[in-house]
């Protein structure tokens, strides 16, 4: 009888999967109550917290919370399918294709989910996609431009919850639905075991979104300036690709904001086709949470091979990689003050400093809405460049 081997690295794919579910049922609940209206997007998400109390805040805090989750097990999942060689295996190609396309639509989903709040945060980075994008040589500024006319809450709103998901849910009926089906006990054995293994982030889930809420109830309670330093947030995926604009030129700028996430994107995409004429068998007694390490003398191999040293190694050069990781990411996001935008962009402050201006999408108007470092330098460093 073959006994199946588990190990807890294997499961960040289906960690992130059961966090989607979890994530679309608090979102389902959201969307109860949002108004898509530049007006009453944010007065819907305070409603939110001011009637419903610790239920209503707890949800919203927890989609906030499920979404770092999502994004930190992601990760990890890609860590790990890298170091185990998985792109050398041309028979799942399309499942590495479509896990890798899965990254278009769950970005998209973190940026738009940032956005509908519509305080002051969420105008920042409606503002900053478009500068981002306008980075694009030849096309840049036609698609900068064509983002500002075309944005209304509504459509933001539509992509967050229709058109995204969707997409989200064809990608990944090609990258493990299909393939669960044709094993026995298919789609429910998966996620029952996923699910039990997830318990532990759903505490911690659940705790944070208690004890961590945003800043949600201004004027009545306004945040210090530099609240949420240090506090990893979902924005940090995304905000660490604007870092560049602070540091760098604009065409230097342009190459780290976009080229050479563009690279490594299609780099990682193709990597399957470029092994195609590999021949990919792993050893015979190698389990799936085990590293091949070829060209190792045969004294080192036979020590590999027992069991204790080859998870102890995988242990620790997965930890090693995702903490070099997560720690350059950190460095360089960790001073955002992602909770304190309410301290002094709050409602009390009227349009244009508490809210965001009625006349946003002219930036003749908001010409420093054009200065993409500017613009992170006061995300970063509000107390000092404004």
């Amino acid at each position: 009888m073959k006994i199946e081997r588990y190990h807890w690295f294997y499961y960040f794919g289906g960690i992130a999967l059961i966090l989607s579910i979890l994530q679309f049922v608090t979102g389902v609940f959201l969307t109860l109550f949002y108004q898509p209206h530049l007006l009453e997007a944010y007065s819907s998400v305070q409603y939110l917290y001011k009637e419903f109390g610790v239920v209503g805040a707890w949800f919203r805090d927890a989609h906030r919370w499920i979404a770092f989750f999502i994004g930190s097990a992601i990760v990890m999942h890609i860590i790990r399918s890298l170091l185990r060689k998985e792109f050398m295996n041309y028979n799942n190609r399309t499942i590495w294709l479509t896990g890798s396309l899965l990254l278009i639509p769950m970005m998209a989903l973190f940026i738009t989910g940032f956005i509908l709040p519509w305080e002051w945060k969420g105008y920042w980075f409606m503002e900053m996609v478009p500068n981002h994008l306008g980075t694009i040589p030849y096309f840049g500024p036609q698609i900068k431009q064509f983002l500002i006319d075309a944005f209304t809450m509504n459509r933001n709103f539509v992509a967050h919850v229709v058109i995204f998901p969707v997409v989200m849910i064809i990608l990944l009926d090609y990258h493990i639905f299909a393939k669960l089906r044709a094993r026995k006990g298919g789609i429910p054995k998966y996620f029952l075991k996923h699910s039990l293994i997830t318990i532990p982030f759903f505490i911690i889930i659940a705790v944070l979104a208690l004890y961590i809420p945003m800043p949600t109830e201004d004027p009545e309670i306004i945040p210090m300036p530099l609240e949420g330093v240090n506090i990893p947030m979902a924005e940090w995926f995304y905000l660490i690709f604007l870092l560049p604009f602070m540091y760098f030129e604009e065409a230097v700028a342009a190459f780290f904001v976009l080229y050479l996430p563009l690279v490594l994107f299609l780099s990682l995409t193709v990597l399957p086709y470029l092994f195609k004429n590999y021949n990919f068998k792993p050893e015979k007694h190698e389990s799936e949470d085990g590293f091949v390490f070829k060209g190792a003398t045969h004294l080192f191999k036979n020590i590999l091979k027992v069991a204790f040293m080859r998870k102890g190694v995988s242990f620790f050069v997965v930890l090693i990689v995702a903490a070099s990781l997560f720690g350059l990411v950190s460095v360089g996001v960790h001073e955002s003050p992602t909770l304190g935008c309410n301290s002094c962009h709050n409602i009390s402050m009227g349009t244009g400093i508490g809210v965001p201006p009625k006349h946003f999408k002219d930036r003749t108007k908001e010409p420093k809405n054009d200065n993409s470092e500017w613009m992170v330098e006061h995300w970063i460093y509000p107390t000092t460049t404004w």
